[in-house]
């Protein structure tokens, strides 16, 4: 397939201070085999020649663990790149921000999972401090601050109070993640029931949207929640769709990546070089460094895997399914995880999806809701797998035993 990369998720190391619970990335983390500085920079700057690159995400790892950061961001940002950052927070000083500020950086996304002095899953930090960080960056910088949450059975029933705290300290952005079945979570699944947790999730979310919509916050905070709601669907226009065609757009639909935005324009590479779909997905589809850098070359040695070739024509059952056009099959890794095929209808999102529908959707303005129906094919079939059936795999898998 014909990619058009436009922004990079980029491992600048693998080494992290901290050991949470949940990391998706565990098995990656602390490595010997990191680019240098040198050949980060250059793999970008060849990728900007290939491709039309926009945005580097940083990432690790623990970004804010490499000594040379700025180095990194103001070389890219010399590309004219934007350039974005993840970090767990814990090493955030006033001083490393106004250097990483000076570098060029736009915006820094800050990891807090929950509101108290410690925490359950995130290793050995302290939230409450890590709040305090985050209100260092609206206070003393013109960085851009995005919360991410990773939402988990220990703090699904507490996200009202993260979301009310993400609003103390003035975020322009929150987002909250469902967090992965792999990494340290395999090692550490008798410590995570999710018997309630999609139930919670759903009834956690309702609470923050009736916030949201009757306080304005609009204006204030952008939010995305675990693909149930974005602040993107208040921003929509009836009469956009007016003459919308369903079956003309699922039948171009079915012809992209079930991943599309990421398989097409966001590329991710590990710290040693290596490009994968997503974080979720391990194998190398490109091997930068083997390729000696040359981007021609490594597209040459391209490596066909499931995850980057297959298409939602490809997703038998997903492709019927009346939610279709608005769940997009939901998360191939968690489709393969829970079902063993990556062609399978992901349970999770069976199940959410008629939630979105059913409570969600009736919270929203009447042209959200009119512009959300005309996406839904009423001649398609249910979501395939039920709430007792999600249930019933997760405990197959070693989860709510």
């Amino acid at each position: 397939m014909k990619r058009d990369y436009t922004s990079i998720r980029l491992e600048i190391t693998s080494a992290c201070n901290l050991k949470c619970e949940y990391c998706h990335n565990a098995q990656h983390s602390n490595q010997r085999d990191d680019l240098t500085t040198d050949e980060l920079i250059m793999l970008v700057k060849n990728l900007k020649a290939h491709y039309n690159i926009k945005k580097v995400l940083l990432t690790g790892g623990e970004p804010l663990t490499k000594v040379d950061i700025c180095t990194i961001i103001s070389a890219i940002t010399r590309m004219g790149i934007k350039v974005d950052m993840v970090t767990n927070g814990t090493l955030i000083t006033e001083e490393k921000l106004k250097a990483m500020e000076a570098a060029g950086l736009k915006r820094i996304r800050i990891s807090v999972d929950e509101v108290d002095s410690k925490t359950d899953v995130r290793g050995n930090s302290n939230p409450n401090e890590l709040w305090e960080k985050a209100r260092m960056v609206v206070e003393k910088t013109k960085i851009e601050l995005c919360v991410h949450t990773v939402c988990s059975p220990y703090n699904v029933r507490k996200l009202f109070d993260v979301y009310k705290k993400v609003l103390e300290v003035g975020a322009a952005r929150w987002r909250v993640f469902d967090l992965g079945f792999q990494g340290n979570i395999v090692d550490k699944k008798q410590n995570f029931n999710f018997e309630s947790y999609y139930d919670d999730l759903i009834q956690s979310t309702t609470e923050i949207l009736r916030d949201y919509l009757e306080n304005g916050r609009k204006d204030v905070l952008e939010m995305e929640i675990n693909n149930i709601f974005r602040t993107a669907f208040l921003d929509m226009k009836e009469e956009a769709y007016a003459e919308f065609d369903l079956a003309k757009a699922l039948e171009t639909r079915l012809d992209l990546s079930p991943c599309d935005y990421i398989a097409s324009h966001q590329l991710s590479i590990r710290s040693n070089g290596k490009a994968t779909l997503c974080q979720y997905f391990h194998n190398s589809i490109f091997d930068y460094k083997e390729a000696g850098f040359d981007v021609a070359k490594a597209l040459e040695n391209r490596k066909p895997f499931d995850e980057d070739e297959i298409t939602m024509r490809d997703l038998y059952y997903c492709r019927e399914c009346k939610y279709c056009m608005v769940c997009n099959s939901g998360c191939r890794s968690r489709a393969l995880f829970l079902t063993g095929d990556i062609r399978d209808a992901d349970p999770g999102a069976c199940y959410l999806h008629q939630l979105v529908h059913k409570r969600i959707m009736s919270m929203l303005p009447k042209y959200v809701q009119s512009i959300y129906e005309g996406f839904i094919n009423p001649k398609g079939l249910n979501p395939k797998y039920s709430t007792e059936d999600l249930k019933t795999m997760l405990k197959e898998k070693g989860y709510n035993a």
